[in-house]
């Protein structure tokens, strides 16, 4: 059964109104999993709570629920209910990671140390062509632990043009993505992964020793047309892997 707090977060699935409604629905229902507004193992609202809110019969939102159950990103438990997919160090290609949501669900003790925190020039950073040399940038570096230890290394910019209250935030009690997400919307994300040596300072930071690779994912993000930061997440690559599905931010087109 729907608990209050699931049938709050369904009324706040909003469609954009493009294309056909099965698939804005599924667009909704993703952007909300992608965000981290729907956790894994997030208890989604039963079917027919969802199709009399939305507006629509059970069989293409029944559709909707069998194509998010082929990518892997949620489970559906006969006489449970349906679920956001569960995973433990591996992480979505598409996406924002939620690092602080995997470490507390494998069990283990989150928690986080900024090391760095300084305004920079948009012109020290190759990757923000698109951007003003001028342009004044936060940059952060984190580690985010578990139990103490060092489990993922982040290196952040974040344009000061278009969120100018950042300068002033010291993010010693919440986190960059968070803050972000609270206060603009992600409409779009490019997510790069490769495998490299670390540097001294994030191997120190990690625990690795000479010679073991890293899994670095980086990330830019924009909100509507202005592309807002850039992330590096750096992550030891004995213990991790990436997940993906073709295509991920839009449904299926039906063309196989």
């Amino acid at each position: 059964m729907a608990t209050d707090k699931d049938k709050t977060a369904s009324f706040d699935l909003v469609l954009e109104g493009n294309g056909p409604r099965h698939q804005q629905i599924e667009r909704a229902i993703r952007a909300k999993i992608q965000s981290g507004a729907w956790p894994p193992g997030y208890h989604i609202p039963p079917e027919e709570e969802l199709a009399r809110h939305l507006g629509v019969s059970r069989n293409p939102l029944n559709k909707v629920l069998r194509n998010l159950a082929d990518a892997k990103l949620i489970t559906r438990r006969p006489r449970l209910g349906t679920f956001v997919s569960e995973r433990t160090d591996n992480h979505a290609v598409i996406g924002v990671i939620d690092i602080q949501n995997e470490i507390e669900k494998s069990g283990r003790r989150y928690s986080f140390d900024v090391l760095e925190r300084r305004v920079v020039s948009a012109r020290e950073f190759e990757i923000w062509t698109d951007v003003d040399g001028g342009e004044k940038l936060l940059r952060l570096s984190l580690l985010h632990k578990a139990n103490d230890v060092g489990e993922v290394f982040e290196e952040r910019l974040i344009r000061l043009a278009v969120i100018p209250e950042a300068e002033t935030e010291p993010f010693q009690s919440v986190l960059p993505n968070q803050w972000l997400l609270a206060r603009l919307p992600c409409t779009k994300l490019i997510n790069t992964v490769k495998a490299t040596l670390p540097g001294r300072r994030i191997a120190n930071a990690l625990g690795l020793a000479q010679g073991e690779p890293l899994l670095v994912s980086e990330r830019r993000s924009w909100a509507d047309d202005d592309v807002v930061t850039w992330v590096r997440l750096s992550f030891p690559g004995y213990r991790n892997e990436f997940v993906g599905e073709f295509n991920p931010l839009l449904p299926a087109s039906g063309v196989t």
